[in-house]
């Protein structure tokens, strides 16, 4: 009898669309968009907001005697406080935001930082020069005047604006600060301008007999410089330097991190001799996953074989894993080589290691004293540069499974930013003159979201959010599922937390963070082990439900249970190791692209997403957002990720890109140029199956490069260097009224609306923060037959709108990863595909 065809193995490679990319420019709209009044009465709007300027102004008088200091090129000045109107009864809107263009740059007139507001409304703390408090007061008397037939003069400024009060010292810091606290501490002080101003300040903050150290973080637009400190004094020294200092954060208080400890183990020696003479280490020049935490137990039998460089940041630390109690780095370093190492207790044949390890210890041992400044990207990025000067040319991802609770995760932070530099390729190091951004090195980083800790039932199962740096755009953040359920031996009698193919009870998400100005996060999940509760409800861990890893100490445990989303972090990296090695030559942009494409939801989560026949569940895409913020977009499948099968199959661009240019006066940047791809769609395969229930995912993902500087809370275009965005052509849409469609939706920073019958997941008006986008359509295959062209197109960003930087004609880079499915069908999307590639790239030679 003949064995039906297995259209779903996994035996195709992926096929390149580069060769259908088209460049096309951006051409501005011809219409003017009307909008309506926010104002019944703007003379009388105006004459509040110059009443309260004058009160604001007058509670912070430029007095002659005042102990200021002075900063070449910063005029003197004061501090005020804006905020906008809150959201109307009833809006959709998230927020009313602080202008983007309150500034006014002539004039030295800055916004030093914003925040959002409970209510929907934002605020910003204002420099304003004392020589040009009469031109703002003006500015606003002319906003109130009757324009007649003419725009209303600095509408876009003033409309929102609710209430100006005087800002005081205390409105430059993150979060509640005590400044009465005598408690020497470190301080982050973020310089708006470059290193010689951050030098000048740090000078100025010695002679004030503040201790300052050598090392800095330095972004485009802005220099992080670290102080030990009490409050009140670093608020008394940025109180004599009004608009020299844009935000003040406390640093962590100690470089050491939270981490699960492991205790217990199991009785090794035999397990792992035997499981050694199955090993067969990684070629010389395999990929490497490089574990940035507590060191390693290079000795380890299961280790030393794909363990392929151990160094510390400090080499007085040593290279060996100092965590107790089993060790931590060890561990990692261990997953990311094997995975879980029980399945492979269990088995006898051989353990082919497709990739290498390496370890960098980030953190000092104990006697060793805490790395100062109290910095995590101050050392990260130095341990990058470290591993990379001692093996340059090797093929690396990172993995970081240490988080903080010192920043909020609803803004970048200056270590989630310093990670963001190290996979955009902007480190010091990295930029070269003449040489565009998309030539620098690209790295990929893998974060774990930090864990919640044992307790009660309802407190652990509650949404927690992500820990910093997981809130990093560029980094790939792992969370945590698990499949591990196994009851526990009683007595004592215990259940597991969550079944089978759960969100594991360690993952933290992003749902509690404003969705338009944070990304999705975590992307993706991989086990973390599961937590076991007692009849009383306490949660914790336990070895029956976590993984099994190689201990630090290789003599009397060297093998331990290891769990939480530091368990997930190690699992994704031998995850991107087997990608790296399968797919070599893809960028790193591109290997996190597969691993969200190749990404799907165990049974139990997909069914709050997936409803009957072809449609997803009932709900509000703003609620199924909800949901990927705890669960990102699934548990990766690494053959998936490697591999094609014929009825379901993946197309990949890499392209560079070319967001702004000079505009036609010389002075201002403008968009220029946008990609389309007439897509060599599967249309007769798709048309065939009809009715039948198909599935397209589109992932585009890119690396920005962050400007840190204290409007980026609030406003993602001035954090970022360049944003991206996909769109579809309609089904019945003409090419150009598809090309018309998405030229008007740059200058609005969005997605463009389908107008249609909605078949996506979350649709457009999604996409807002993060260089991830990914979005799944579902619906029938023959109305997927008319979607077979996608554009790629910038947004704003800093590149364009901060001319000072010199920017604007700068390359960025993107991978964009388009996959149909139908599982369980025996229909042969690919080959369809393949046979118009092919076409496509003879008719290229032939030219």
């Amino acid at each position: 009898m003949t064995e039906p065809e297995d259209f779903g193995a996994r035996d195709r490679q992926h096929l390149s669309i580069n060769a259908f990319r088209e460049r096309a420019q951006y051409e501005f709209p011809s219409r003017q968009m009307r909008r309506t009044p926010l104002r019944d009465d703007y003379a009388a709007h105006a004459n509040a907001l110059l009443g309260q300027l004058t009160r604001a102004f007058g509670d912070i008088p430029a007095r002659t005697d005042a102990p200021r200091l002075h900063v070449d090129g910063l005029k003197p000045g004061t501090m005020v406080e804006l905020a906008t109107r809150p959201p109307a009864a009833g809006s959709r809107s998230k927020a009313v935001k602080i202008p983007a263009n309150l500034d006014f740059p002539t004039q030295q007139i800055a916004v030093l930082r914003t925040d959002r507001r409970g209510d929907g409304s934002e605020s910003a703390v204002l420099f304003v020069p004392d020589d040009a408090r009469a031109f703002l007061q003006q500015r606003i008397v002319a906003y109130g005047n009757d324009p007649g037939e003419a725009a209303r003069t600095d509408l876009e400024r003033f409309e929102v604006i609710e209430t100006i009060a005087a800002a005081p010292i205390a409105s430059l810091f993150v979060g509640h600060v005590d400044l009465s606290d005598t408690t020497i501490a470190w301080w982050e002080l973020w310089l708006p301008g470059g290193p010689d101003r951050a030098a000048r300040m740090a000078t100025l903050a010695r002679d004030a007999n503040l201790d300052v150290h050598s090392d800095q973080l330095v972004f485009p637009e802005t220099t992080v410089v670290f102080i030990h400190a009490s409050a009140g004094n670093i608020a008394a020294f940025a109180e004599r330097l009004p608009g020299a200092v844009t935000e003040i954060r406390p640093a962590t208080g100690s470089i050491e991190p939270f981490l699960d400890h492991s205790t217990g183990g199991t009785e090794p020696a035999d397990w792992i001799a035997e499981l050694v003479r199955r090993v067969v280490p990684p070629p010389h020049d395999a990929p490497v996953v490089c574990a940035l935490d507590t060191g390693v137990a290079g000795a380890h039998p299961l280790v030393q074989p794909g363990l392929r460089g151990a160094w510390a940041y400090d080499a007085a630390w040593g290279t060996d894993d100092h965590d107790p109690d089993g060790g931590h780095g060890t561990a990692i370093a261990g997953l990311a080589l094997y995975g879980d190492l029980e399945p492979h207790m269990s088995t006898t044949g051989p353990v082919v290691l497709s990739h290498g390890v390496e370890s960098m210890k980030l953190l000092p041992p104990h006697g060793f004293p805490a790395t100062k400044p109290p910095s995590y990207g101050v050392v990260t990025q130095g341990a990058v540069a470290l591993v990379e000067a001692e093996q340059p040319a090797a093929r690396r991802s990172f993995c970081l499974a240490t988080s903080a609770t010192d920043f909020s995760p609803a803004r970048p932070s200056s270590w989630s930013g310093a990670l963001d530099q190290i996979a955009a390729g902007s480190l010091p190091g990295d930029v070269a003159e003449d040489v565009p951004a998309s030539q620098s090195p690209k790295r990929l980083l893998l974060v774990a979201t930090g864990n919640v800790g044992g307790g009660m039932l309802v407190d652990v199962m509650a949404s927690q959010p992500i820990e910093d740096p997981s809130q990093s755009w560029n980094a790939l953040t792992i969370g945590g599922f698990t499949r591990k359920e196994q009851v526990p031996t009683p007595p004592p009698a215990y259940q597991p937390v969550v079944p089978a193919n759960h969100r594991s009870p360690y993952s933290r998400g992003s749902q509690a963070l404003p969705d338009d100005l944070t990304p999705i996060k975590p992307e993706v999940l991989f086990e973390a082990g599961n937590m076991v509760s007692d009849n009383t409800g306490f949660c914790a861990w336990h070895p029956a439900v976590s993984l099994l890893a190689p201990g630090s100490d290789v003599t009397n445990e060297p093998l331990v249970p290891f769990w939480a989303t530091s368990a997930a972090a190690g699992m994704a990296g031998h995850f991107i190791g087997r990608l790296h090695a399968a797919h070599p030559d893809l960028w790193p942009e591109t290997l996190r692209a597969l691993t969200v494409d190749a990404a799907a939801w165990p049974q139990p989560i997909r069914k709050q997403l997936i409803g009957t026949g072809a449609h997803w569940k009932t709900g509000t895409k703003s609620q199924k957002q909800k949901i990927l913020r705890e669960v990102g977009y699934g548990v990766p499948d690494i053959e998936r990720a490697m591999w094609s099968a014929r009825n379901d199959m993946s197309m990949i661009a890499q392209a560079e890109i070319q967001p702004f240019a000079i505009g036609a006066d010389g002075r201002t940047a403008v968009y220029n140029e946008m990609h389309f791809y007439d897509l060599p769609w599967p249309r007769q395969a798709l048309e065939q199956l009809e009715n039948e229930v198909v599935t397209m995912k589109v992932t585009l993902s890119y690396f920005i490069e962050p400007n840190l500087t204290g409007k980026a809370a609030t406003r993602p275009n001035t954090y970022r260097s360049f944003g991206l965005r996909f769109a579809m052509k309609k089904r019945t849409e003409t090419d150009a009224a598809f090309r018309a469609r998405v030229n008007a939706a740059q200058e609005r920073d969005e997605s463009t609306s389908e107008g249609e019958s909605d078949f996506w997941l979350l649709g457009s008006k999604a996409i807002q923060a993060g260089s991830l986008h990914s979005d799944l359509w579902r619906g029938h295959a023959i109305d997927l037959a008319g979607h077979d062209a996608i554009a790629i197109y910038p947004v704003g960003g800093w590149w364009k709108s901060h001319i000072g930087q010199r920017r604007m004609e700068d390359k960025g880079r993107y991978s964009l990863i388009i996959s149909i499915s139908a599982p369980g069908l025996a229909i042969d999307l690919h080959t369809e595909v393949a046979n118009l590639v092919t076409t496509k790239e003879i008719e290229i030679d032939l030219g």
